[in-house]
């Protein structure tokens, strides 16, 4: 088959063809500091699948920017990623959450995925079925933060009839979670949890901390089903590819076969 510019290229016929054809493109919208959810993201995706990330403007990483991201900077990252006409969004950031709700969090997402006809991922939404899928009603809680923000993270988690058992915080500044390592998190994890998890799950919390490369140490120490923030946006992001390929072999979306 020729490859010069203008050839038609015929319908695929199977599942290989879709992933040789077929390119998914995921939108992430992350707030500006954020050093980590970006690289995770693309080095876990699917291979015939690509990142492309808006950075929403925070100038630090206090509350009244938080606030300003949100009001000022968010939707214009949304327009800005629709140019490259992706499949999936997501939405890679708990402030909306934690400042103003789960209701308003879905409101957002719901913009981002109108403004740019994607369907759309909220972190908060994916945490939460992360944890139902773990069956999770008991968690132990490791996060950067101080215990301002833990509390915080705490009574979104309860809110949905998930129970925290302990929560240990490494008292940090946002800005500081990128820095830690992943070998210093679970140094970290081991001197504050112990041998044992005293609940269902592990969940480790934040977008903007080396939580998934210290995966591969934690899951020999515990036995318990862990969940990172990034991880848990990464598994909704790939039922959504799973879906939309499905979708796309459907039946009605090929042509009628000629004979």
């Amino acid at each position: 088959m020729s490859w010069e510019a203008g050839v038609m290229i015929p319908p695929p016929n199977s599942f290989n063809e879709v992933d040789f054809y077929m390119t998914w493109r995921v939108g992430l919208l992350i707030p500006s500091p954020n050093a980590v959810m970006e690289v995770d993201f693309y080095r876990s995706l699917p291979h015939d699948t690509t990142l492309h990330t808006a950075r929403m403007y925070m100038p630090d990483m206090s509350t009244a920017s938080e606030e300003q991201m949100l009001d000022q900077f968010t939707l214009p990252a949304a327009r800005m990623v629709r140019t490259v006409l992706p499949h999936i969004v997501v939405f890679g950031s708990t402030s909306a959450s934690l400042l103003r709700g789960k209701d308003y969090d879905r409101e957002i997402c719901e913009r981002v995925g109108e403004l740019t006809g994607a369907e759309p991922v909220s972190v908060v939404e994916s945490v939460t079925q992360a944890l139902l899928d773990a069956r999770a009603t008991r968690v132990v809680v490791v996060t950067p933060y101080t215990d301002d923000v833990n509390r915080r993270i705490k009574t979104g988690l309860e809110s949905d009839g998930i129970a925290v058992s302990a929560m240990y915080g490494m008292g940090l500044a946002a800005a500081d979670a990128a820095t830690v390592t992943p070998e210093s998190i679970y140094s970290f994890v081991q001197s504050r949890v112990g041998t044992r998890v005293q609940g269902d799950v592990l969940f480790i919390a934040s977008t903007d901390y080396h939580a998934m490369s210290a995966l591969s140490l934690l899951k020999i120490a515990y036995d318990v089903p862990i969940v990172t923030t990034n991880l848990a946006a990464l598994q909704a992001v790939k039922r959504k590819l799973h879906s939309l390929r499905e979708r796309e072999m459907a039946p009605a979306a090929r042509p009628p076969a000629t004979t």
